[in-house]
């Protein structure tokens, strides 16, 4: 796959022209979930400015996680840190920024949170199996070199071929396949939130699994990488924030059933 893609009133590189297309298709997802979901009540306008705030935000967050994981570097040369088209960009920091966000913007304007946390699930799962592509033409995120049966003749970020895991595939297969199983999950209409703890849940756990995979250069605490250690805060917010909520149902329930 070339490495840019010209697009006659502008050259890209593949990897951001994907990016960019995941970005898009996600958001037009979410769009059309939250529109259903809402019954149609809300505004496009309204669902625009949620976009671009939360967007806006989880670009930071994704840079600030970046510079932190990068430090040693950046701190002798602070003024590549707001250097943003230089590259450098990470997606756990993308999304804690921007859920914060979501969060905080929809409770000032009184907006259904778990609806519009639900329609973020969904555009996430598919705009990242999309983003994923991407990362597998440029050789980012590349898996480690291995002598496994499956390993696939693959780049890396540098563009040495070697053996490797075919990380940037699985990624590619589990986004899509969340992307799928949310998908279903929304045709039964569950309870606001439900989508979102799911995916976070999920993709937290296979991330974890991968991370023992990826040849990529990053931080370590003991044995795992800080992205794994993400991952692991994640999955316990998700299933605690699930197991609350079914803990309050059926406390509900038995004190209905008390009462009667």
């Amino acid at each position: 796959m070339p490495l840019t893609i010209d697009l006659f009133f502008i050259e890209l590189s593949t990897y951001t022209a994907f990016v960019l297309f995941g970005i898009g298709a996600g958001l037009g997802v979410a769009f059309a979930y939250v529109r259903w979901r809402a019954r149609r009540t809300l505004p496009p306008g309204v669902f625009l400015n949620v976009a671009l705030v939360t967007l806006a935000v989880a670009y930071l967050g994704a840079r600030a996680y970046h510079v932190a994981l990068n430090w040693e570097y950046y701190s002798t040369r602070p003024e590549t840190m707001a250097q943003f088209g230089a590259g450098g960009l990470a997606m756990r920091g993308a999304f804690i920024a921007g859920a914060l966000a979501l969060f905080v913007y929809a409770r000032v304007r009184r907006l259904n949170v778990g609806k519009l946390a639900d329609a973020a699930a969904l555009g996430l799962a598919l705009g990242q199996a999309i983003g994923w592509v991407g990362a597998l033409a440029r050789g980012a995120n590349y898996g480690v070199v291995s002598d496994a049966p499956f390993a696939l003749e693959l780049p890396d970020v540098y563009g040495l071929v070697a053996p490797r895991f075919p990380l940037q595939h699985l990624q590619i297969g589990m986004f899509a396949l969340v992307f799928v199983v949310l998908l279903v999950l929304a045709m039964n209409k569950p309870r606001a939130g439900t989508l979102f703890w799911v995916y976070v849940g999920v993709t937290a756990a296979a991330n974890f699994v991968l991370g023992f995979y990826r040849g990529d250069e990053t931080l370590y605490v003991g044995v795992l990488r800080v992205d794994q250690v993400v991952d692991l805060i994640l999955m316990a917010v998700a299933v605690s924030s699930q197991w609350s909520a079914v803990s309050g149902r059926i406390f509900r329930e038995q004190k209905t059933s008390w009462t009667r």
